[in-house]
């Protein structure tokens, strides 16, 4: 007789098969079979839609004509049939009972999908595989052959004619864009497939280029019209395309006034610290993706050779450059050059002194080429080299629609300004300002002009302030002039107080130069001229202005002149000149409206 133990493990053991049956059947078992009933439902529901409509039955060997779940239940063919366990009704479009006459009878196809759960009857369309890539790219003017299809496979019927595939859509070669062409095939039983081949019509800059200067020895001459590009919200000029297929750009604008100040080369110069450390980390991402390291014309030349057109000597590869006097030479057509440009433009070479070359229009016209003081502060035009597969997305060249090259995000209203870009203009409190850094909290902005009341440029001065040195603490010093009289005619509020650093130079002022700093907290400033947008360009005032550069040695200033030099002559008491305000606005400064272009800066508010 078996013991009780032994009784309550046989009984343990019959329940755990009774209990994995019954997960069975509950699992696997019956969904199946309430699925399997629907499909026999919607079976016998479509066979009775065709026999009721005999019209919709296809008439012609091999055609196919399909209904669907959802007209079925529709026009009460069939109640809602639901996924097994589940209150959600079964696939009403990809659930279809097809029609189809082979040798001059009607059969029947079901496909019926209810989430997991799904017919076996052949519902994919064939497999389609393109000869060639699925993206082709294209220079704009090139031909396009179709490349067509290699082979169309279905699971059911096989191989398939690839005459029989239906092509569609065109490329129109002759303009930029991306074009898609769409391929199309069906099974006997009308299962459709489709591939997507894209055709992406690309515009060279390289090609644009040579094109343009085919008779002008790879460069753009005289007043030149259609060489504008824009490069990160500023206006460039394309000089030349190179032997590697890369094309040089340069400011149409100057930037800021720096010294050369170098050691007979122009790699680490204070030109090429300036450019490369502090311009290049400016610039946004994009662009800097687009600028191939290169070498840049420095050689020595003398007055018996400055009309030189070919370069003997080179620097080290930089992000970063200027052009030489021989790009300024083959530029000219009969003595004009789109280069030209009032001020003092510091270019690449050296005379056997080692002071650099200049461009100068102050004395005579055309321009006059001559070696400068190399510790001067003069204009700053930045040149880079573009990669030889930059691309041109849009425009035509002019200066109402120059090149685009960068795909950029337009600003949106509500769009904080912080997440901006250097560049873009703003216009508030009744001037136009320039984006010149963006940081976590604040945005930097300085104004393009300066600051004037009833259209009259308002000027300062140190005459009776004591010490000459920038000091917004000292009553009568311009510091303390720009914080207390030239707000009156600035609005403040969305500016914030920021920590402004007055740099206090030994003797002069140059960018590597020795110095010391005083720091005050104050609600707008005036900008430092190695500070970017700085320089006396086209949308700056006729006046000439202040910077906060400060030097202990008497009568050494830094100020804008009218004509547009930074002078180290002695700067009298009695001198007075306009100021362009530098601030920083609030981190919830938003935009209200405008695109950030010069013709349309933003509007801002917070």
């Amino acid at each position: 007789m078996m013991n009780k133990k032994k009784i309550i493990r046989i009984v343990v053991v019959v329940l755990v098969v009774l209990l994995v049956l019954a997960i069975l059947y509950f699992a696997f078992y019956y969904p199946n079979k309430v699925f399997k009933d629907n499909e026999k439902k919607f079976i016998a529901a479509g066979e009775r839609y065709y026999q009721i409509n005999k019209n919709y039955l296809p008439n012609q060997e091999g055609r196919v004509l399909t209904v669907n779940l959802g007209t079925l239940i529709k026009e009460d063919y069939l109640d809602d049939i639901y996924i097994p366990y589940s209150k959600k009704v079964c696939d009403l479009n990809e659930s279809t009972v097809k029609a189809i006459k082979k040798d001059g009878e009607f059969q029947y196809y079901t496909y019926l999908k209810c989430g997991n759960y799904e017919s076996s009857t052949d519902h994919e369309g064939p497999v389609i595989t393109l000869n060639g890539d699925s993206t082709i790219i294209l220079n704009k003017g090139d031909g396009y052959k179709e490349p067509g299809v290699k082979s169309v496979v279905d699971d059911t019927d096989g191989n398939l004619n690839v005459d029989d595939v239906t092509i569609k859509g065109e490329v129109d070669t002759n303009t930029v864009g991306t074009y898609e062409i769409t391929y199309s095939a069906s099974d006997s039983l009308n299962n459709k497939s489709e591939v997507t081949r894209k055709v992406v019509v690309e515009e060279s800059l390289s090609n644009v280029v040579r094109e343009a200067t085919s008779d002008t020895n790879g460069y753009y001459k005289g007043d030149a019209l259609n060489n504008y590009v824009m490069f990160n919200n500023m206006t460039f000029r394309i000089v030349k395309i190179n032997s590697n297929n890369t094309v040089t750009i340069a400011s149409d604008e100057v930037l800021a006034n720096v010294d050369y100040t170098n050691d007979g080369r122009f790699a680490d110069s204070s030109l090429d610290s300036w450019l490369n450390d502090y311009f290049y980390n400016l610039l946004e991402s994009k662009y800097k993706k687009l600028i191939t390291s290169s070498k840049w014309c420095d050689d020595v030349l003398n007055a018996d050779n400055y009309v030189a057109t070919e370069c003997s000597r080179s620097s080290a590869k930089r992000n970063v450059g200027i052009l030489s006097i021989q790009d300024y030479n083959n530029t000219l057509a009969d003595d004009i050059s789109f280069l030209d440009f009032g001020g003092i433009v510091w270019y690449a070479n050296l005379d056997s002194n080692n002071n650099p070359w200049t461009m100068t229009d102050l004395y005579d016209y055309p321009l006059k080429s001559e070696p400068m003081n190399q510790e001067y502060l003069f204009n700053v035009r930045p040149a880079v080299t573009l990669k030889k597969n930059t691309k041109v997305l849009s425009g035509d060249g002019s200066e109402a629609d120059p090149y685009i090259l960068v795909e950029n995000d337009s600003a949106r209203r509500n769009t904080l300004i912080n997440e901006r870009q250097i560049g873009e203009y703003i216009n508030y409190s009744g001037y136009t300002w320039r984006i010149a850094g963006i940081n976590d909290d604040t945005t930097e902005i300085i104004m393009t002009g300066v600051v004037t009341n009833d259209d009259v440029e308002l000027q300062i001065g140190y005459n009776n302030s004591g010490a000459k040195v920038y000091n917004p603490n000292k009553k009568g010093n311009i510091g303390y002039q720009v914080i207390n009289e030239m707000t009156k005619y600035v609005s403040t509020d969305l500016f914030t107080k920021t920590k402004v650093e007055v740099p206090i130079y030994n003797n002069k002022v140059t960018y590597k130069g020795k110095k010391g700093t005083k720091t005050y907290n104050n609600i707008v400033t005036i900008p430092s001229v190695f500070d970017i947008f700085t320089a006396k360009g086209d949308n700056s005032s006729d006046g000439g202005y202040w910077y906060i550069d400060s030097s202990k040695e008497d009568g050494v200033k830094t100020v804008m002149y009218p004509a547009g030099t930074v002078t180290y002559t002695t700067v009298t008491d009695d001198r007075t000149e306009g100021v362009k305000i530098k601030a920083y606005l609030k981190s919830d400064v938003f935009i209200t409206d405008g695109d950030g272009s010069l013709e349309h800066p933003y509007t801002i508010s917070d």
